[in-house]
């Protein structure tokens, strides 16, 4: 059964989702030559059915900078390169038969997108493990490959040295015994997936976006549409994900108090955030592995936001390379960077250095995954899924689930000390992403930081911590000085409006900050009502991060747009109910926290 692919293409004045062609149903996998899906979202956008679920691997790591090592093999292909190897038709071929025959020799040699690598040397730095590579050695592994890399991974310098390039696989002339050893097997498994996969699909084709009115409806329709793997990373949160479902349940805590007969009819929710314009007061939060949903991945996140004026921060695990996304990058279009700060401190110089050449416009630096959490969802898959491409990764001794592979490489020592260090390297904003508690707050503010997030990792890191409004809420009390002087007030009703029906803005709290400090909040926002909620409390702006995985998952570019044009409605609505044109007119008074 070959990679099933669905076409979704530009959408028709009548429905948001064009039609769908489909493939015909073939039993083996077809050699390499899918090289890619289409970025552009005006063109057919090849959309994967279903990620392998008994095979996977992550090869490369797409951080760290490394020679090119482009080597040709000698005509007897022994596998020693030799120099000057070039991809693509000007280079040397390699029979199928050749590759087949390393099977049983100590050589590993595997095939990704039509071309030939030797992997002998690097497969024992592999992330992981080498097990998931040498069972799969002398086989085409681009389909396992495809959705979890960056298309530029096995290019230029993010090719290790180790690994070497011997040129492009011949398949004229073989037979067919021979191409049918060099596919992947497909479990019925797998198969039974993609078949579920495609009929979501089809499904999605014949309703269109319009039937997708909330955040929800994202999640809702995104599962069916998703692998067992890409579903168990998006949806799963640590433990018994506690904390990920009290996030969204902590915003019905509070309650509004809106004011009646005010004019409203030009309501504008456009601000700005660490400086740079946004059409909404949130962005999308790091999401790491969008081309599990979806074989753009992030592009989508980048060229959505860019359509619609809103900002995207990349996840330094992003299956999509930092510089494909800067290539994606809309002119003047502002762009956040999170940065898990790697154990090998050169790796992260380096990386730091590359999103100032890249302008990135902030730099997130997350405090809180010193290791991955327990997510169970995960780990119940942990055989059929390993390592990212985002270059944090290092060898581990077994098997792992995404999050514990994605974690192996950061740096558990990562300190508050360590904060002038990254400040030495770069004059971009930095915001503590993580932030839990007051006492982290003010520690951020006092070692330089432009700004948090508060942030649990959507409950993926330690369950049963507080939901992060809770911790917007500590901050108010205990240090109101972090935020800005008309939200620190009390909420609920203020006396002093009994006294006078004009408008009151709540007098400051001692305690005037030196210099300007933003704080965001994300973790469970769902509604435009939720986002409202945090400002009116304090919070310059939120982040949405799983809502925007589900939305590019089920419809790309134009996924992420419905989901921004649905939060911007809802945003405009609450701030017209509740009384006010401007988010600068929200005030903490405009709602009430039960106890």
């Amino acid at each position: 059964m070959s990679l099933r692919q669905l076409t979704i293409r530009a959408p028709q004045a009548s429905r948001s989702v064009g039609r769908v062609s489909r493939i015909p149903h073939v039993r083996q996998r077809a050699t390499s030559s899918h090289a890619g899906a289409s970025t552009r979202s005006p063109l057919p956008l090849l959309v994967a059915a279903g990620v392998v679920t008994g095979l996977s691997a992550y090869l490369l790591s797409n951080q760290i900078r490394l020679e090119e090592a482009n080597t040709p093999v000698d005509s007897g292909h022994t596998g020693k390169p030799a120099k000057g190897a070039k991809r693509g038709n000007q280079g040397p071929m390699v029979k199928i038969k050749d590759v087949l025959d390393k099977k049983n020799s100590d050589d590993v040699w595997v095939v990704i997108k039509g071309e030939v690598y030797d992997v002998t040397e690097w497969v024992h730095d592999h992330p992981g493990g080498p097990e998931i590579i040498l069972n799969n050695k002398s086989k085409d592994v681009t389909h396992i490959f495809n959705p979890r890399h960056p298309s530029d991974q096995l290019e230029g310098e993010n090719l290790p040295t180790t690994v070497h390039h011997l040129g492009m696989l011949q398949t004229e002339g073989a037979s067919e015994e021979d191409k049918e050893a060099l596919m992947l097997k497909v479990s019925k498994d797998e198969e039974d997936d993609e078949e579920r996969v495609r009929k979501a699909r089809e499904k999605m084709e014949e309703t269109g976006l319009g039937v997708i009115v909330n955040m929800k409806d994202f999640e809702k329709f995104a599962e069916p549409m998703l692998s067992k793997v890409a579903w168990a990373y998006y949806a799963s949160a640590a433990d018994d994900e506690i904390t990920k479902n009290s996030n969204a349940s902590a915003y019905q805590n509070v309650t509004f108090r809106p004011r009646i007969l005010q004019r409203v009819a030009k309501a504008d929710c456009t601000t700005t955030i660490m400086g740079k314009e946004s059409a909404l007061p949130l962005f999308i939060s790091p999401a790491a592995m969008a081309k599990l949903g979806h074989p753009d991945g992030e592009i989508n996140l980048t060229k959505g936001a860019a359509n619609t004026g809103i900002i995207q921060c990349i996840s330094s695990n992003a299956s999509c390379s930092v510089e494909e996304i800067n290539a994606a990058r809309a002119p003047g279009q502002p762009l956040f960077f999170q940065l898990y700060v790697n154990r090998k401190r050169e790796v992260a110089a380096e990386l730091i250095k590359k999103v100032d050449r890249l302008g990135m416009d902030a730099i997130m630096m997350t405090g809180d995954a010193p290791v991955g959490g327990k997510r169970e969802r995960d780990l119940r898959l942990k055989g059929e899924f390993e390592g990212p491409a985002g270059g944090v990764s290092e060898k581990s001794g077994e098997t792992q689930g995404v999050s514990q592979a994605m974690f192996a490489g950061v740096d558990p020592d990562l300190h508050w000390d360590d904060i002038p260090w990254v400040r030495s390297l770069t004059d971009t904003p930095i915001i503590i992403k993580g932030v839990q508690t007051v006492e982290d707050a003010l520690l951020a503010y006092e070692r330089g930081a432009d700004g948090i997030l508060i942030s649990n990792h959507g409950g993926r890191q330690l369950d049963t911590t507080r939901p992060c409004l809770d911790v917007l809420l500590e901050i108010r009390k205990h240090a109101p000085q972090l935020l800005r002087p008309e939200f620190r007030g009390d909420t609920g009703l203020n006396p002093e409006s009994l006294k006078n029906l004009a408008q009151v803005v709540p007098p400051s709290r001692p305690g005037k900050m030196e210099r300007p400090f933003e704080v965001y909040i994300d973790g469970g926002i769902n509604r435009g009502t939720d986002v409202v909620k945090a400002l009116c409390l304090g919070a310059n702006a939120v982040g949405v991060g799983r809502g925007f995985l589900f939305a590019q998952s089920v419809a790309g570019v134009e996924g992420v747009e419905h989901a921004v044009g649905i939060l911007q409605s809802e945003i405009l609505l609450t701030l017209r109910l509740l009384g006010v044109n401007k988010l600068s007119e929200l005030r903490p008074s405009m709602v009430e926290v039960k106890s």
